[in-house]
């Protein structure tokens, strides 16, 4: 009896793996996956990021509109937090007095 090529194939499919052996599975690299990732990153803006999850956190709608005005108004905060943290004080600094009216 002759085997047709179709047997012969599953014939080889079907074979049966040693013990002990586990079966090799293909893996994607690392570097690829991240630089993927890395690519999405650098096309967006950080604030962006930022701003959808902080909207999602305070569960507050967001319109597309606002979004550029939302990103100014950040940037500018952030740049004075910069300012304010930039500033050294000497060791003996102490805070303000309070005054109330």
């Amino acid at each position: 009896m002759t085997r047709k090529p179709q047997d012969k194939a599953r014939a080889t499919a079907a074979k049966p793996k040693p013990r002990g052996q586990k079966p090799v599975r293909k893996r994607v690299p690392v570097k690829a996956a991240r630089r993927s990732k890395s690519v999405q990153a650098q096309s967006r803006d950080p604030l962006d990021h930022f701003i959808d999850i902080a909207a999602r956190a305070l569960g507050l709608p967001l319109e597309a509109s606002w979004r550029p005005a939302v990103a100014a108004n950040l940037r500018v905060t952030l740049e004075h937090a910069a300012a304010v943290e930039a500033f050294a004080l000497p060791d003996d600094a102490e805070p303000g007095p309070v005054f109330k009216a």
